[in-house]
């Protein structure tokens, strides 16, 4: 996938450029930041995160054994379980706002594709790139958020500590998916970062 965002800055002539990423995008933009600085200004890498730990290795590999399997969870069900791993409480204690999100999770259908399998795979097969990420010498900025169950801040926290000059912010009240809940905030981390390339 590193491979594929290189070719495609190349092809376009558009690097170096600025590259952000969210979860495994995230890993795809630092790993490229490593590979190819000349093609990268700058990452900003929302829910970070060089390893995953047991919890996330294991509910990946749960998915991939749903896939394998050709299980097809209910659309409530596969809603209501998307939702507590990506939505912060604060967003469903709002019971309309929890609603709605149900109803949008539910409306796409539950199966695991071959995209989302094979996007499994590479989750699953990845190492801890915690020591690597020392390497990189583009700016970076790491955006957590706060209730994310799917990459925990401190997994986030650890990609900016091990790098030298990266900065932290913490977004409140958001889950993986606080890039939506919070849109106005994020916006604001990320366009602050990147207006600060030409000052």
């Amino acid at each position: 996938m590193v491979g594929d965002v290189a070719a495609l800055l190349e092809h376009l002539d558009a690097g170096p450029a600025a590259v952000i990423g969210t979860s495994l995008g995230a890993r795809i933009a630092v790993e490229l930041a490593l590979a190819r600085p000349d093609l990268v200004t700058r990452v900003a890498a929302l829910a970070a995160h060089a390893r995953l730990d047991p919890v996330q290795r294991a509910f990946t590999a749960g998915e991939i054994a749903l896939a394998d399997q050709k299980i097809v969870l209910p659309p409530d069900y596969h809603a209501a379980v998307v939702a507590n791993q990506c939505l912060s409480p604060a967003t469903l204690r709002e019971e309309q706002d929890a609603q709605d999100w149900l109803d949008l999770l539910s409306y796409g259908g539950t199966a695991i594709g071959p995209g989302h399998r094979a996007q499994l795979a590479v989750s699953a097969a990845l190492t801890d790139r915690t020591e690597a990420y020392r390497d990189v010498t583009v700016p970076l900025l790491v955006v957590a958020f706060a209730d994310d169950a799917a990459i925990p801040p401190r997994l986030s926290r650890e990609v900016a500590d091990v790098m030298p000059g990266a900065r932290y912010v913490e977004i409140p009240l958001a889950g993986h998916y606080g890039y939506l809940e919070r849109p106005d905030e994020v916006n604001r981390v990320l366009l602050d970062f990147l207006a600060a390339r030409a000052g």
